[in-house]
C-alpha cells in the first residue's frame, strides 16, 4: 500500500480515483481501493484541497519515484490481550475523556469496569448547564465542568492535538461508530460541536453497559481505602467501592478531590499552568481575514486561528480552545466565583468568533509551598472575576490597552447572562497584564482588526491543571500501588483527544500489570 501526498482537488469536488490517477499518471483500472489520511485547505494560489491518501494500488513500487508517494506505514490499534483475569473489576473514577476511553477498553477486553462519575448522566447535566445559562442558577455537582463526557462536552469539542500517537485512531474511530461524522478521521482540524458531542458521549456509555460495565452518577470519591500492599477502594457519598486495580481521571476541577486526595498521602506536585481571557470577534472579520478573497465562498466554514507570542517579559501568550462561530458561557463550580470557556455548535454559525487568550503562569506566581497552591491561585482569581448573578466583566480590548473603562462594547457579546464593563487589569498581576498588552498588539499585525473590533471576558482559568500526580513506568502513581493516575487532571494531556489517549494508556497498562 503506498501513501500519497499533495493530491489536489478544487473546492466544489469531492476526491475521486480520477484525481489520484491524474497525481500519479496512471489509469484509473490500476487503483484497487483508497482511504483519505488527511484533508487540508490550500488557498494561496487558488481554493483547493490538499489529499494524502493510502492507496491499494498495482505496480505499486513503480510509483515510488514520485516524491510524494511513500510505502504506508499505517498503524492500526489492537486491543490488548488479557492472560489472566483478575476476580474484582477494575474502578474508573471520573466519565470525561480519560476515564470514558479507558473503562471503554477495559470492558472490551472482559473487565467490566465500575465507573464512578462526580456529575450527572449528560440529560440531566444539560438540563442543569442550560438553566445555568439562562438563570445564573449554578448547580455545583452538575455543571459545564462536572458530569458526563466531562468539561469538553460543553466546549466547541476539537479533536486537533499536538500529540501523535497510535491510539488516536481507536479514539476517532470510537466517535465515528458513536455518530461523528466520518470525516473527523482526516479532516485538518476536526470538530464535533457540543451538541453532537452529548449524543456521542451518551453512545459510548451505552456500549460500555452493553460490555458488561456499570457507572454510578452524582458519586463523589471522598477517600482512598488502602493497607500495606496498595489501594484497595475507594470511599464515596454512595458507599465504598473495591478494587485493586483503579484508574483515577477525575478532571482539572476537582480541588477538593484533590485536597482529600493529598490528605490520603498521595503525593502530588505543583504545576506551571496558564490564565487570561476570553476574546470575541465578529466571525465575518475573522473570515476575512483568514480566507481572504475566498471570505464569502459557500463551501467554506467559519475560520478559525491559532496565535502564539513570547512577550518581553519572556512569559507565552496564546490562542486556546477557538470556537468559530461559538458563544462564550460561565463555566463556575462555585458559586461567588467566576471562570469563562467557549462552546461551538456543530454548525458553528453563531455571529461571533471566540478564543481564550492565555498567558503562562509560573509556579513563582503562586507557589507558597503547598502542593495545592496553584488550586488556591485561581480561585483568587475566580473570585476577583465574580460580579453578582454571575455577571462577566468585559472591556474592549481597545480601551483595555489604553487604560480607559469602557462604557458600551465594540460588538454584542455571546455570553448569556449579564455583562459589566470592568477595568480588567485589576483581575491580573503586573506582568499578566504586560505580557497580555503585547500579545494582543502582536495578534493585530497578524488579524487586522483585533484590537479596534473586540472585546475581552474574564476570567478564563481552567484551560489546564495546575497539578500533577507522578507515575512511574507502569502508569501508577509512585505513592500507592494500584492507582492509576490518568487525563488532563493528573497533568498528562490537554485536550479531549491526548485525555482519551492517555486513558488508553492507563488501561493498557493495568492490563499489563494483571498480566505479569
Amino acid at each position: 500500500m503506498l501513501l500519497i501526498h499533495q493530491i489536489k482537488v478544487p473546492i466544489e469536488e469531492k476526491l475521486n480515483s480520477n484525481h489520484i490517477a491524474h497525481k500519479l499518471k496512471c489509469s484509473t483500472n490500476d487503483i484497487i481501493s483508497y482511504e483519505i489520511e488527511r484533508e487540508s485547505l490550500d488557498a494561496r494560489k487558488e481554493l483547493l484541497y490538499s489529499y494524502s491518501v493510502y492507496c491499494d494500488i498495482k505496480n505499486e513500487r513503480k510509483y515510488l519515484r514520485n516524491k510524494d508517494v511513500t510505502i504506508a506505514n499505517k498503524e492500526i490499534y489492537q486491543l490488548p490481550i488479557l492472560n489472566k483475569k483478575d476476580n474484582e473489576r477494575p474502578i474508573v473514577a471520573g466519565f470525561g475523556p480519560a476515564g470514558m476511553f479507558a473503562s471503554l477498553i477495559l470492558a472490551e477486553c472482559g473487565l467490566k469496569p465500575i465507573i464512578l462519575e462526580r456529575g450527572s448522566e449528560i440529560n440531566k447535566r444539560t438540563k442543569d448547564v442550560e438553566l445555568f445559562f439562562k438563570e445564573g442558577k449554578l448547580n455545583e455537582e452538575s455543571n459545564v465542568q462536572y458530569g458526563e463526557g466531562g468539561a469538553g462536552t460543553f466546549s466547541d469539542g476539537k479533536l486537533t492535538t499536538r500529540i501523535k500517537n497510535f491510539r488516536i485512531s481507536k479514539v476517532l474511530d470510537e466517535f465515528v461508530e458513536a455518530g461523528a461524522n466520518p470525516a473527523i478521521t482526516y479532516m485538518q482540524r476536526p470538530h464535533l460541536g457540543t451538541d453532537v458531542l452529548r449524543e456521542i458521549v451518551f453512545n459510548i456509555r451505552q456500549k460500555i453497559i452493553k460490555l458488561g460495565g456499570e457507572i454510578h452518577f452524582g458519586c463523589e470519591v471522598k477517600n482512598i481505602l488502602k493497607d500495606s500492599s496498595g489501594i484497595y477502594g475507594l470511599k464515596t457519598n454512595k458507599g465504598d467501592f473495591l478494587s485493586k486495580h483503579i484508574i483515577l481521571a477525575i478532571g482539572h476541577s476537582a480541588s477538593d478531590t484533590y485536597a482529600n486526595l493529598l490528605n490520603d498521602g498521595i503525593h502530588i506536585e505543583q504545576k506551571d499552568f496558564a490564565a487570561g481571557v476570553r476574546v470575541e470577534h465578529p466571525q465575518v472579520m475573522i473570515n476575512e481575514n483568514q480566507y481572504g478573497r475566498y471570505a464569502n465562498h459557500p463551501m467554506l466554514g467559519a475560520a478559525s486561528y491559532q496565535l502564539t507570542y513570547m512577550s518581553s517579559i519572556k512569559r507565552g501568550v496564546y490562542s486556546f480552545c477557538m470556537c468559530p462561530g461559538g458563544v462564550v458561557v460561565p463555566s463556575s463550580t462555585i458559586n461567588g466565583h467566576l471562570s469563562v470557556n467557549g462552546m461551538s455548535y456543530a454548525a458553528r454559525d453563531k455571529n461571533n468568533a471566540n478564543s481564550a487568550i492565555l498567558v503562562q503562569i509560573p509556579r513563582k506566581d503562586f507557589d507558597k509551598g503547598h502542593p495545592l497552591d496553584g488550586f488556591i491561585y485561581q480561585k483568587e482569581l475566580e473570585k476577583h472575576s465574580y460580579l453578582n448573578g454571575f455577571k462577566a466583566p468585559v472591556s474592549n480590548i481597545e480601551d483595555y490597552l489604553n487604560n480607559h473603562l469602557s462604557t458600551s462594547l465594540n460588538i454584542k457579546s455571546s455570553y448569556p447572562l449579564e455583562t459589566e464593563c470592568f477595568d480588567m487589569h485589576k483581575l491580573f498581576s503586573y506582568e499578566v497584564n504586560q505580557a497580555l498588552s503585547e500579545g494582543f498588539i502582536n495578534f493585530d499585525h497578524k488579524i487586522k482588526g483585533f484590537i479596534s473590533n473586540g472585546i475581552m471576558i474574564g476570567m478564563e482559568s481552567r484551560s489546564s491543571s495546575p497539578i500533577r500526580i507522578p507515575r512511574d513506568e507502569n502508569g501508577e502513581c509512585i505513592s500507592l500501588k494500584g492507582l492509576y493516575p490518568a487525563g488532563e487532571g493528573a497533568g498528562y494531556a490537554g485536550g479531549i483527544i491526548s485525555s482519551a489517549v492517555d486513558g488508553i494508556r492507563q488501561a493498557e497498562n493495568i492490563i499489563y500489570n494483571l498480566n505479569k
